[in-house]
């Protein structure tokens, strides 16, 4: 079973506004079965960055681990 096929096949029909309704409610309720699948969307976000765009989100991760 490839769980990152699972994710993405069942996220990529979902509108913007579903994808972002999954990630707040990750955040909000702080469930950690949510964890692989938040992993998984910043893995597939991250391969289509340019450096730049990588740069900027490595801002706003240390902007939140501080």
């Amino acid at each position: 079973m490839d769980i990152r096929r699972i994710i993405l096949d069942n996220l990529k029909n979902r509108s913007k506004d579903d994808i972002k309704g999954f990630i707040q409610e990750a955040v909000d309720t702080k469930e950690e079965n949510a964890i692989p699948g938040l992993g998984i969307i910043f893995e597939a976000a991250w391969e289509k960055m340019n450096d730049g765009e990588k740069n900027n989100m490595m801002d706003y991760i240390m902007r939140g681990i501080r």
